[in-house]
């Protein structure tokens, strides 16, 4: 299993498969693994929504492949969504999102704390302009991250602090605080459960919660809270199967208003099925 995640919404990471879109997939390059050998990792998951950051953008089931290649500590991927059934603004049968993330690891770590920069930029390319929400989930846009993980303990805990900062469209700050306990049943079966929250600025909330159109808009504050849980198993060598169960609500008051007028619901619980083949 040489797959970990840094997370960006609901986390869904490490140990062997990703459920859904966390901003950031990287290859992990500790553990023993080569740093100059290239690695490269292909996934296909089936999920029964797609949700990011609390937003719930499809309540029907989404097809979610990616790609992930890595050297040097440098960590390049290609991830898709592809909606089944209709999503908030109405796309059907067509693919509604593509991110593309570069991440790099820092060669060091301070008092077991390591390190990971990058960007993510995200393209609409099925929801076009015309939509009902002109500027939420229609143009693409980018954001730079920097990412500090507490290995300390990463036997039985491993804590997490990701900054995001959008310099392209909601030009916001979101931070994601996220906490992960992982265990190794067996040589081929892996299982973890974290809580995840994640906080946004004015500028940030503004654009994806806020409603410019009637002069309203959101302060600083907490987003979305989460609760994951999941469970990975090689099947044979370099091909493993993993499952995935997620609990997401969006903070309450005017973000949770907002999330329900805007995208499909304020809280749901969903999950998914991910296959992932390492090269």
């Amino acid at each position: 299993m040489k797959k970990a995640m840094i997370f960006g919404m609901v986390a869904v990471m490490a140990a062997g498969g990703a459920i859904a879109q966390n901003d950031v997939v990287m290859v992990d390059q500790m553990g023993g693994s080569d740093a100059s050998e290239v690695q490269a990792t292909v996934e296909a998951a089936l999920v029964s929504s797609h949700v990011w950051r609390g937003q719930v953008r499809n309540n029907d089931f989404v097809f979610q492949p990616q790609i992930t290649i890595a050297q040097y500590g440098v960590s390049l991927n290609i991830w898709a969504n592809y909606d089944m059934g209709s999503n908030f603004l109405g796309i059907q049968g067509d693919t509604s999102e593509i991110d593309f993330s570069l991440a790099y690891t820092l060669p060091f770590d301070l008092s077991e704390v390591t390190f990971d920069l990058g960007l993510v930029n995200y393209q609409y390319p099925a929801n076009g302009t015309g939509t009902k929400r002109v500027g939420t989930n229609t143009r693409s846009t980018t954001e730079l991250f920097a990412r500090a993980t507490v290995q300390s303990w990463k036997q039985y805990v491993i804590p997490s602090y990701t900054l995001f900062g959008d310099i392209a469209q909601a030009d916001g700050v979101y931070m994601l605080f996220d906490i992960v306990a992982p265990y190794q049943i067996s040589d081929y079966l892996w299982v973890e459960g974290g809580i995840s929250a994640g906080w946004g600025n004015t500028s940030y909330n503004d654009y994806y919660f806020g409603d410019a159109v009637n002069g309203f808009s959101q302060d600083e504050g907490f987003n979305d809270y989460n609760f994951y849980g999941n469970a990975s198993y090689e099947i044979m060598e370099n091909l493993s199967v993993s499952v995935n169960l997620t609990y997401t609500m969006l903070a309450g008051g005017s973000i949770r208003d907002a999330g329900k007028r805007i995208y499909e619901n304020g809280e749901k619980f969903y999950g998914g099925v991910n296959i992932a083949y390492d090269f």
